[in-house]
Formats: C-alpha cells, sequence, structure tokens
C-alpha cells in the first residue's frame, strides 16, 4: 500500500487536464522532444535524396531521379515519432518532511502524466530509493503504485550514478527532488543528460524546509541518516541556515544550466493552493492546452 491521499490527487488530475507540453519548440535544437525525428522512414513528409548504397531498401529508389540523372538515388522521409517522458522521483525520506510535501510530489506527477497524455507523449515513471524502480505498467494509476513512500534513507544522487534505470534514448527526462542528498550535481546531471532529448529539474521543497522558524533547545535528527544533533536554534543560526539552503539552490541552477538542463522550483504548501505549477509554465516547460 502506498500513502496518497486520494482527494488530493483528483484534484491534481483535474488540474492537470489543463496542461501540454511544450517541449519541441523549447527544445527543438535537441535530439529528440519533437514530433519528428531524423532518420529515415515511412511518413509523407519528403526530406531529401541521397545517392543509393548497397543495402539500402530499393522501395525507396525515386525511379523519376534515376531517370533523370542515370543515377540511382533514394528518397529520404522524416520518420514519424512519438516523444517519451522518463520522470525520475526521488523518494527520500525528506520527500515526506510533512503532509504538504508528499501531496505535492504526488500532485506533481499528477499533473506531468497527464500533461504528457495531453500532448501525445508516452511516459514512464521512475521511483528512487536503494536502486530506480520503474512502475509497470506504464498507465498503473498512482494511487496503486507498489511501495509509493518516501521511505528511503539512500543518497539518491548517489543512486542514480551507480545504479541508473535504463532511460529510452532521445527521451525527455524529468527529475523530482529536494535535493537534499551529498552528491556533486554536475555528475548526477551528466549521467541523466547523456542519450537524453531534454533534462527538466524540479525542486520540489516544503515551506517548513525554506524558513524553519523554529527556535529554542532543538534536538535535530536528520530523516535519512538517523544522526541526531543537539542545537540551540537562534536567528544567527537560522540566518545561516537559510543562506546555506539559497547557496544550494543557486548551485543546482548554475550547474543545470552549465549542463543544458532546465531548472524549476515549487514550494509545495504554495503549489497545492491551486495546482498551478508556475515555474514550469513560466519556463514554457507547459502551456494551457484546453
Amino acid at each position: 500500500m502506498n500513502k496518497v491521499n486520494k482527494k488530493n490527487l483528483e484534484a491534481a488530475e483535474l488540474s492537470g487536464q489543463r496542461f501540454c507540453f511544450n517541449l519541441s519548440s523549447r527544445f527543438s535544437g535537441s535530439q529528440g522532444g519533437g514530433k519528428y525525428g531524423s532518420k529515415t522512414g515511412q511518413s509523407l513528409e519528403f526530406v531529401e535524396h541521397r545517392e543509393y548504397q548497397p543495402g539500402d531498401d530499393i522501395r525507396h529508389l525515386d525511379w523519376s531521379a534515376v531517370a533523370r540523372s542515370d543515377k540511382l538515388a533514394i528518397k529520404l522521409f522524416r520518420e514519424e515519432i512519438t516523444p517519451h517522458i522518463d520522470l525520475l522521483v526521488d523518494l527520500s525520506a525528506s520527500m515526506d518532511l510533512n503532509e504538504a510535501k508528499f501531496d505535492a510530489l504526488t500532485s506533481i506527477i499528477a499533473i506531468l502524466i497527464k500533461s504528457a497524455y495531453n500532448s501525445g507523449y508516452t511516459s514512464d515513471s521512475w521511483l528512487i530509493k536503494k536502486m530506480c524502480q520503474k512502475v509497470e505498467p506504464s498507465n498503473l494509476p498512482i494511487d496503486k503504485w507498489p511501495d509509493f513512500k518516501a521511505d528511503s534513507k539512500n543518497n539518491t544522487g548517489k543512486t542514480i550514478i551507480d545504479f541508473p534505470p535504463k532511460l529510452k534514448s532521445g527521451a525527455v527526462r524529468i527529475l523530482i527532488s529536494d535535493l537534499f542528498w551529498n552528491q556533486e550535481p554536475l555528475g548526477v546531471l551528466q549521467r541523466l543528460s547523456d542519450g537524453a532529448a531534454a533534462l527538466i529539474v524540479i525542486q520540489l521543497v516544503s515551506t517548513l524546509d525554506i524558513n524553519p522558524n523554529i527556535y529554542g533547545n532543538m534536538r535535530v535528527i536528520d530523516s535519512e541518516s538517523g544522526e541526531a544533533l543537539e542545537l540551540i536554534c537562534d536567528e544567527s543560526l537560522i540566518s545561516e541556515y537559510k543562506a546555506n539552503f539559497d547557496r544550494h539552490r543557486q548551485y543546482w541552477k548554475e550547474c543545470c544550466t552549465r549542463s543544458g538542463a532546465a531548472f524549476c522550483f515549487l514550494e509545495a504548501e504554495k503549489f497545492l493552493e491551486d495546482y498551478i505549477p508556475n515555474d514550469l509554465i513560466k519556463n514554457e516547460i507547459l502551456v494551457l492546452g484546453y
């Protein structure tokens, strides 16, 4: 059993009906993500001729060109393909910091899957814990996903590097995570972008992650390592935490820019107010389609 809030899921799926992906225009210069590929195919869109080579399918010979030039020429057509999206979902324990954060995780997954469907894209979802587990069948409802709980104590970045999922070549890949793990971003981004049409990183955090206004003597326990630390939370410590949080987020944004990936940010509580992923719209990844 998983812990999906069904009312929240229904609201997210309803919101998702309004959105489509805008990837063909945003990533038109990449190797995929659009409606067409670049291989020889069977569509009706003619691209060009080239000289016949041994092994070519003689059904593609252009006999009118042969008559004109006395040379064997092959017709090249643009291959029609169905764009594909791979969703990679971080299920570290920190993704369940509070109910809002896990509800927001469920919601953004639902909206992205629905948007892919609206756009005519296929999609697969991967749950990242100790390993990267593919959800099968791909159309399995989210509330039926096996082991969909944010309870992993593993380093998500290290899992991606050491045990990468077998992702479809030429697909658009979307990582959803709070990014609260100790791994150099560039290595993770390089692993995920290898063979991809495009890479999108969505940092999902709770308001409490951004602004932990908790003061006094505290015993802080790391939700993943279990390590405990006694602290006196005062203005100075909270300010230091906020500065580190901002620096971490900015570093990820810079690494995404260097890697050619898009970086988007979601604050769980604000997102759940209307189920509209504003930063994905601002970055022209999603558009209103209905």
